[in-house]
């Protein structure tokens, strides 16, 4: 095609710069490259780099006529590239090879759309106007790759080419100079250019709402010291603040969109109201939502999450479809804490069973095998009890780079152990799991995986998705033990209860089996034997 009349700046880019500049707007994820959407060609010509980005996302033109293969065409409809270009030739062009034409003179040009990405070889003569222009539409943020007469940057003898400069050098752009670039290109040339690469960061999004409550909500806190010093103290009245921040700016933004919707009208004499907007919830919907979220968050909390068995979690959990008609207020927050500590006892007892019964189930895993011992049962010769080492499954390595990465799901394991274990200690003190966050963190930090120590007992963890526990005190572990004993009816109903020498035969027997005349001794003296009133003292 020959160079239009109002388009005599016209020199295509060459094939290997046009795939060098947008192969280079793709980034990684999930391990695969992708280019950004949408992206804008404000100096199309006759489409010399938006056939390359094509060709980097896999569509295809005629090598001879530049149309769309007619096996690319529905990707690309679907693939979001606009182009801008002044020459009347250019743009039917354009239109014929498959390309989208959304404007005629770019610097005329006032997208509402947000571009991700700009790709762009302006006009020599008025290539500071033209990347000025692109900077100002990237201002929020995204890539531009550009090419530029050198002299453009080498000289800044114009106001216009020094502002340029200064805001390149403050957006740390990447200058590449490529002598006799345009030396074999389709219209020749012989120029020096420079390719200038900027990736502009995301601007942080600014809400005047959002701006409004923090100051009102700091104005309140002065007017409140008291309230101020709960806030900072208490996670939960700090969590109480923030949804009724929420909460007033969901408000806020119903307020400011019923009163501007008239204008996504359809401007006919029916003046129906068209769906600009996806405001598909009501207002009564919205907060219902944001309930169900900070309910959701608050059975997060450590401090409440800590002291719930994992049954119980995972009850107030499925109780938040529940709780979305019930608002975030101090009140029903300690409604629900109540009903937590009424529960907690018998929670207490099913989880020290449940942990026992899943260290002891062999049919599981023939390794966890290793966990029991074995003694004679009351009524039963099926008895067990579990060692001072134990094995049960936790992942603790990452299953993408094979490293000790320990998780959300190996503090649930642990935490679950140390809870229940803590339990079984008769101080009555609520369990508080910082100091096996801080242990884990520390260990995950220095990729310790072998013989990390917690409160209760050291853990080894194996790429495999074992973890290897021993136990560190004697005492709690003989308490776990007695205390799923008794539940399951292994151990005779008088133990506990009678001396050793005030037991019938029989009885002596499972005494005998268990652990010995001296240890029952020992267990009796010491008040090793977990009791309801120990429990209780939970609730205090």
């Amino acid at each position: 095609m020959t160079t239009p009349n109002d388009s005599r700046d016209f020199y295509p880019t060459p094939d290997n710069l046009a795939w060098e500049m947008a192969y280079s707007l793709q980034s990684t994820k999930y391990g695969w490259k992708h280019l950004p959407q949408p992206i804008l060609e404000p100096s199309a010509g006759d489409g010399a780099l938006a056939r390359q980005i094509h060709a980097v996302a896999d569509i295809r033109h005629d090598p001879k006529t530049g149309e769309l293969d007619r096996y690319s065409t529905s990707k690309a409809k679907e693939f979001d590239l606009d182009c801008v270009e002044l020459s009347s030739d250019f743009r039917a062009k354009l239109k014929k090879d498959g390309f989208r034409v959304v404007h005629d003179d770019f610097l005329t040009f006032r997208p509402a759309k947000k571009y991700a990405a700009i790709i762009m070889n302006p006009p020599f003569s008025a290539g500071a106007a033209h990347l000025l222009k692109a900077l100002e539409i990237m201002k929020d943020g995204g890539k531009i790759r550009c090419l530029l007469n050198a002299e453009t940057i080498r000289n800044p003898y114009t106001n216009e080419r020094k502002e340029l400069a200064q805001k390149l050098n403050e957006l740390n752009a990447q200058i590449k100079y490529i002598p006799d670039a345009f030396k074999n290109a389709r219209r020749a040339a012989r120029v020096e250019v420079a390719l200038i690469s900027v990736d502009i960061p995301d601007k942080e999004p600014v809400s005047k709402i959002r701006l409004e409550l923090n100051n009102e909500m700091t104005d309140h806190m002065k007017a409140d010291p008291q309230l101020a010093a709960l806030v900072s103290a208490d996670p939960i009245a700090a969590a109480v603040e923030r949804y009724n921040a929420a909460a007033e700016g969901i408000r806020r933004i119903y307020e400011e969109y019923n009163g501007i919707k008239s204008l996504f009208s359809a401007a006919t004499a029916d003046d129906k109201e068209t769906e600009v907007l996806n405001f598909n919830k009501s207002y009564n919907e919205a907060i219902r939502s944001l309930r169900g979220l900070y309910w959701q968050k608050l059975f997060d909390l450590p401090q409440i999450r800590d002291n719930l068995t994992r049954a119980m979690q995972d009850e107030y959990h499925n109780r938040v479809s529940e709780l979305v008609d019930y608002d975030f207020s101090p009140y029903n927050i300690l409604t629900i804490r109540e009903e937590m500590s009424a529960n907690i006892v018998q929670g207490i007892e099913s989880e020290i069973v449940e942990l026992f019964d899943d260290w002891t189930n062999l049919h599981y895993n023939s390794e966890y095998s290793k966990n029991v011992h074995y003694y004679n049962g009351w009524c039963t010769n099926e008895a067990y009890k579990v060692g001072k080492r134990v094995i049960f499954r936790c992942q603790a390595f990452s299953e993408w780079s094979g490293r000790f990465e320990p998780s959300w799901n190996a503090e649930s394991c642990l935490s679950r152990i140390e809870r229940t274990l803590h339990y079984l200690d008769t101080n009555g003190k609520k369990y508080n799991g910082d100091d096996l966050r801080a242990t884990l963190k520390a260990a995950w930090e220095a990729g310790q995986s072998q013989k990390v120590q917690f409160h209760y007992f050291t853990a080894t963890f194996y790429k495999k998705g074992t973890c290897h526990i021993e136990f560190s005190n004697d005492d709690i572990l003989k308490s776990f033990n007695l205390f799923a004993s008794q539940k399951k009816g292994w151990l005779p109903p008088s133990y506990g209860k009678k001396a050793y020498h005030d037991m019938s035969k029989a009885e002596q027997k499972i005494v005998d089996s268990y652990e010995g005349e001296a240890s029952y001794a020992d267990t009796l003296a010491r008040h090793l034997i977990p009791t309801k009133a120990t429990l209780l003292q939970l609730n205090a």
